[in-house]
């Protein structure tokens, strides 16, 4: 499977999309292109030379399922084709919540009885992880353990992450529990309090305030010492994904006098300062931070041609208009959610590629008229020329024509 998790996406696809199924009822289609020659990231690529496509079925034929609504067990369960009884398996995933099933149908699909539970944000399962209760997945495996289709005399349990972690509580505390298997799981119950009978396990959480920031001149020291380079003559800068992370854009940065391109992505950083220095900046990149808006950028709007900025909790774009050389802009995933905020883009005389898709207003309207984001957005943001990875193609007028 390298070749699809080492998937990244090409110029001309839409970016920032998880390879995860949505249904178990029809496969999964990637279409592998082969193209002349060696494009360049963002090129358009060469013409196509040779094509195929692969698909990924996740449901063998007579594989059942069945959508559960039992006791205040909720879910689906999947069954083999036969008779059986069949070795039966509790799949949970993470902390994204909902209903996740394609990994239960491949188990069924190798002969297990696997039951997919959701825990939150299900049906009229909790909105949120606040607290758990072990007795809901001790009901799941009793439930699972006198299904007819199921041998004993236990049952086997799988998580993922937050899913995980249940598992382990499971197969402590519960006996009809016999097997685990856990996947990027703590070995503590984290987040969320869990309550068994009159015993409760605490959520781990983080405390922030005990945590010792990597400072940007402490970053600055590694990445010479790792470069062989001075900071202060370089013309890209990598300061991202520090550990522990930065939280300060503070005045160290004033020392990159000579730097272009500067990446501060995945760290901790809430507010964007101190590029008052960086005469030369053209990139700039700041996705995965927790920035709330664009202030700060005006020290560097007569340079910066892109920004990228996903992954953050920009809900407002005032200020956006000090951007004057500004051509590509990133900005996934993050919280703008009315046009009169996304119309500001409009203010970028420059700007040709933006990357918007996650946004509460991208994703709403998308949902609700498929065919039309591109086109509304381009309305009110006309002289793009990318949006969300996909060329804009305009039906331009006859210029002769209309003249006449």
């Amino acid at each position: 499977m390298g070749l699809f998790w080492s998937l990244a996406p090409a110029g001309m696809e839409r970016p920032y999309q998880r390879l995860v199924p949505r249904s178990t009822g029809t496969p999964m289609r990637v279409e592998v292109l082969v193209h002349q020659g060696h494009s360049r990231p963002g090129a358009i690529h060469g013409p196509v030379m040779a094509k195929a496509e692969v698909q990924r079925w996740f449901t063998a034929p007579g594989v059942r399922r069945i959508r559960l609504k039992e006791g205040s067990v909720r879910g689906s369960l999947f069954l083999p084709p036969g008779d059986g009884p069949f070795p039966g398996v509790i799949d949970m995933y993470g902390d994204e919540g909902g209903l996740i099933e394609f990994r239960s149908s491949l188990l069924a699909t190798r002969g297990f009885a696997a039951l997919s539970l959701p825990y939150f944000d299900f049906e009229d399962l909790p909105k949120v992880m606040k607290e758990f209760n072990l007795e809901y997945f001790e009901e799941a495996a009793r439930f699972l353990q006198r299904h007819p289709k199921v041998k004993g005399p236990g049952v086997g349990v799988i998580g993922t992450g937050k899913g995980a972690e249940l598992a382990l509580s499971m197969i402590t505390f519960l006996p009809e529990v016999v097997a685990a298997v856990c996947i990027s799981g703590c070995s503590s119950n984290t987040v969320a309090d869990l309550h068994y009978g009159e015993m409760t396990l605490p959520g781990l959480r983080f405390d922030m305030n005990k945590a010792k920031a990597t400072t940007i001149k402490e970053a600055l020291a590694k990445w010479e010492e790792k470069n062989g380079q001075k900071a202060s003559e370089a013309k890209e800068v990598k300061l991202y994904g520090q550990i522990p992370p930065v939280e300060r854009m503070d005045e160290s940065l004033s020392t990159l006098v000579n730097c272009e391109k500067l990446s501060l992505s995945t760290n901790c950083i809430e507010r964007i300062a101190n590029l008052n220095s960086l005469k030369n900046l053209r990139i700039l990149s700041l996705g995965r931070n927790n920035i709330k808006n664009l202030n700060g950028l005006e020290a560097v709007g007569d340079t910066l041609e892109e920004l990228w900025i996903s992954y953050n909790f920009i809900e407002k774009l005032r200020g956006i208009r000090v951007m004057k050389k500004l051509k590509v802009l990133y900005m996934s995933n993050n919280l703008v959610k009315d046009w009169a905020e996304f119309a500001r883009l409009a203010e970028l005389p420059l700007l040709e590629d933006l990357v918007f898709v996650g946004n509460p207003l991208q994703e709403k309207y998308a949902s609700d008229q498929k065919n039309n984001w591109i086109e509304e957005a381009t309305k009110r943001v006309p002289k793009l020329k990318k949006l969300d990875g996909i060329l804009v193609i305009k039906q331009e007028e006859d210029e002769e024509g209309g003249g006449n």
